[in-house]
């Protein structure tokens, strides 16, 4: 990211070399009236993104995507109603990605939610983190679909889990002969194309060498890339998985954020967000639930990029497909 930004600096002054003196003067001025009026409210940042080439067309209760574009309806990131937890599934039309499987009472959902777009069998499914509001529903969805590849992350010895679930998951993988690949950084899988673009997902952490004290920060972290709209799904990875990430010099500049760890407040850093600026974040939780979740602490940090934020307790499942240009977001099931 810092060779981009080193780039872009240097187109920036080429340009104000070419630049009348005049218009150099008037970009001044409207550059300090543009920060005060950001500074104290008077407009959103979020809405000078959007009005500079970023727009999300907003559908309410459109959840068959009548109202989508035809161009964007090849490529599609769904976040699952499932509760307090997290399911993700990305298709275009040639390949399927499972990022997690929520709760075990959220199977039936989940694997009811694959079906309706029609796939038989997955092409990816990542288990960020052996937690059961990641991997409880997984064995069911494992059992009813397979899938070519399964992700996970590579654990030291003392993080392995003795969970009943985290034993069913792997029995289904078993069962199902299936294999374990632990994620490595920097690896990139092939999605096919959408829209006659080419779709990518970036394995990005955990990051190399990385030791913590929390499971949670050792959540595969994935980037999704499709023309010029890039997705940041990172389970539920706290503010110290975040510092790694960010120290890794890997780019996560993106569009779009799956919110972490459900919006807690020890997720989605302000020194994060800096580096991703989200345009549109996503945030997986449960209704009522006990955690607080999304923390108004996240919320405000959130909101200093964006005023697009969704919510699966407030909208239930939440579609955005896109065409490579724009987001296209579809509320409801």
């Amino acid at each position: 990211m810092a060779k981009r930004r080193s780039a872009e600096e240097k187109a920036l002054k080429r340009l104000l070399k070419m630049l009348p003196a005049s218009v150099i003067i008037l970009i001044i001025c409207v550059g300090i009236c543009f920060g005060a009026l950001v500074e104290t409210g008077v407009i959103k940042l979020s809405d000078v993104q959007n009005a500079l080439g970023f727009t999300v067309f907003d559908k309410p209760s459109q959840s068959s995507g009548g109202n989508i574009p035809d161009s964007a309806k090849d490529f599609g990131v769904f976040v699952i109603d499932v509760g307090q937890g997290d399911s993700i599934l990305i298709t275009t039309p040639t390949k399927s990605v499972l990022i997690d499987a929520g709760e075990k009472e959220s199977a039936a959902a989940v694997t009811e939610f694959i079906r309706s777009k029609g796939i038989i069998r997955l092409d990816y499914i990542i288990a960020t983190h052996p937690h059961s509001d990641h991997i409880g529903g997984m064995a069911d969805v494992i059992n009813e679909f397979g899938a070519d590849k399964i992700i996970v992350p590579k654990l030291p010895d003392n993080m392995v889990p003795t969970t009943k679930i985290y034993e069913n998951f792997l029995n289904a993988v078993k069962n199902k002969g299936c294999k374990l690949t632990a994620a490595k950084e920097g690896t990139v899988y092939d999605l096919g194309t959408a829209n006659g673009k080419s779709v990518k997902m970036t394995i990005l952490a955990p990051v190399k060498g990385a030791e913590y004290d929390d499971l949670n920060d050792y959540s595969v972290c994935a980037r999704i890339d499709m023309g010029k709209i890039s997705w940041l799904l990172t389970g539920d990875l706290s503010k110290d998985g975040e510092k790694d990430l960010i120290n890794s010099g890997q780019d996560i500049d993106v569009t779009a954020y799956k919110v972490g760890h459900h919006g807690s407040a020890t997720s989605s850093s302000a020194a994060f967000l800096k580096e991703i600026t989200p345009k549109l974040c996503v945030i997986s939780c449960g209704e009522g639930n006990s955690y607080g979740h999304p923390a108004d602490s996240t919320m405000k940090r959130l909101e200093q990029y964006t005023s697009s934020i969704y919510r699966t307790d407030l909208s239930s499942t939440v579609s955005v497909y896109s065409d490579g240009e724009k987001l296209y977001v579809s509320k409801g099931k």
